[in-house]
């Protein structure tokens, strides 16, 4: 039995243990952070070009924390530390930002864009991607200033503490994970998708 098909019955007794049928929409939870090399080649080589294909079936939630900390200052201030140092916490502020001030496909181009950049956290790099997908980034700049920013990270870490992983990314599908289905989806995650859906662009 090869390693994708061993995955597709495993998701499918679980979905079919929930009462999903094959052809409803595949729910992805992609736990990651800004400036973890692991997390940027699954956005740009894997996810973003398969949702762009098949996001109408792709029912996507993007939290951007990964191994991240909080802590609360005497003054009730919210102080975090990540893993790849204070650029990734407010890269991770930003996209935090995009994810709420549009919808999913809107920023989810706009974290593809950003995180294929040279300098994925730069201003000159968020600013730019701001414009090519249409979000305003005056509107981010003041979800940061006004501490709205530190609000949304601040809720990412909790989900993700709810799932603790052991490494960033972690993809999630139909509330399944195990290192098989995180292996297939960091090499194929098309395949992962088209064994749980009914759609034409999955036929070879």
């Amino acid at each position: 039995m090869n390693l994708l098909y061993s995955i597709f019955i495993g998701l499918f007794a679980f979905t079919q243990a929930k009462g999903v049928s094959v052809e409803n929409t595949v729910q992805v939870q992609v736990y990651y952070e800004t400036l973890c090399p692991y997390s940027i080649a699954f956005i740009i080589k894997q996810l973003y070009p398969v949702y762009q294909d098949l996001h109408e079936d792709i029912n996507l939630e993007l939290v951007p924390w990964g191994h991240a900390s909080e802590e609360i200052l005497a003054n009730g201030t919210k102080n975090f530390t990540c893993q790849h140092g204070p650029d990734e916490c407010y890269g991770n502020k930003i996209h935090s930002c995009a994810l709420n001030l549009t919808d999913v496909e809107t920023s989810t181009a706009f974290i593809a864009c950003s995180e294929g950049g040279n300098s994925p956290t730069d201003d000159s790099t968020f600013e730019q991607c701001a414009d090519t997908v249409g979000i305003s980034w005056a509107d981010i700049e003041e979800c940061i200033s006004t501490g709205k920013g530190n609000e949304l990270l601040s809720e990412n870490g909790k989900k993700t503490a709810v799932v603790n992983p052991a490494g960033v990314p972690m993809i999630v599908i139909d509330g399944l994970w195990t290192d098989e289905i995180e292996d297939q989806a960091l090499t194929d995650f098309r395949s992962l998708v088209c064994a749980l859906i009914e759609n034409s662009k999955c036929i070879n």
